[in-house]
């Protein structure tokens, strides 16, 4: 996920700010009146609608609000309980007062959340950088998982190196003459995460998240700034190099392992032009997970976000199998 393109507002699970007037045309009353629950780091920032089995969306970024999951994702309240919220240091939510964000506080807050709202088992479904704590939910509270959804999801820094070097491929070989200069920069000793380095790099990050860009305009804005990407969430997480090399609390974090025994149905879905979390991300999960739990779809006319691009296909297979 680059951060140079949360400025463009194509960062993964979406900045949230004005991107066309079609996505911000459609109206959306629930967004911005939830409710909070307490916590021992700070308030949670929460929205449900529907009845039924609870059905819990985990936002990508990392630094992503839940924002950009409206207005698709109520397509799954005729049969579900959707809870859209918000982690700690993101959106509506508190910001940490030691100003560290991990996955295991990211796992910390949807046990909070689910305790909270008296929910005996959930359904999650973690989008891009959602997976790695959606995926570390079941494993470590499985008698609480109903059915896990890996939607174009990385799940350990292995995988998000992955996003990077594909990001950084596409950006050598489009455009090499941006790409020498970034090379200069690096050898002054600039990383990734300093501003020169973010404006040169964001002439060069080509499509990496839709099939067909003009779908774009189908990804909702809030206009909220809150709603924006938090950018001290995301450097906590991935460090201050972040489309090098995977930094900060995730650096070497992985759990394929223990997934490998995971008794929790799994769906995993990816685009097959998602030049983020690549089908080799999401190949590579699949091998990783017992093999008779898990289903793996690829969607031939998407990029990052099936569930805009191929809706209703993508809502399909979603809802039957959380049913």
């Amino acid at each position: 996920m680059l951060k140079t393109l949360a400025l463009c507002a194509f960062v993964l699970g979406s900045l949230s700010l004005p991107v066309s007037a079609a996505t911000q045309a459609v109206d959306v009353p629930l967004h911005g009146n939830g409710k909070f629950i307490e916590t021992p780091r700070g308030r949670i920032y929460y929205e449900t609608e529907g009845a039924g089995p609870a059905v819990v969306l985990v936002a990508g970024g990392p630094g992503s609000s839940h924002a950009s999951f409206h207005p698709w994702f109520s397509r799954l309240k005729a049969n579900h309980q959707v809870i859209y919220f918000d982690n700690i240091g993101r959106g509506r939510s508190d910001r940490a007062r030691d100003g560290a964000y991990s996955v295991a506080s990211d796992v910390a807050d949807i046990e909070a959340l689910r305790s909270a709202l008296g929910l005996d088992t959930i359904s999650l479904i973690g989008h891009s950088y959602g997976g790695i704590p959606a995926l570390a939910y079941a494993i470590a509270h499985p008698e609480h998982v109903h059915r896990l959804v890996l939607s174009s999801a990385m799940v350990d820094a292995q995988s998000f190196q992955m996003n990077i070097d594909s990001a950084n491929q596409l950006a050598s070989t489009q455009f090499p003459e941006i790409w020498t200069k970034l090379m200069v920069l690096r050898q002054r000793g600039i990383k990734s995460g300093a501003t020169e380095y973010e404006n040169l790099y964001g002439q060069a990050e080509g499509d990496l998240y839709w099939s067909d860009p003009a779908n774009a305009a189908k990804l909702w804005s809030s206009g909220d700034r809150r709603d924006g990407l938090n950018f001290a969430v995301y450097e906590s997480i991935l460090g201050d190099d972040p489309e090098w090399t995977v930094g900060g609390s995730l650096k070497g974090y992985t759990q394929l392992a223990a997934a490998a025994h995971l008794r929790v149905p799994v769906l995993i879905t990816s685009g097959r032009f998602d030049r983020v979390a690549t089908p080799a991300v999401a190949a590579r999960t699949a091998a990783a997970l017992p093999s008779d739990s898990t289903r793996l779809v690829v969607f031939e006319h998407s990029g990052h976000r099936p569930w805009i691009e191929e809706a209703d296909a993508w809502f399909k297979l979603v809802s039957e199998f959380l049913e």
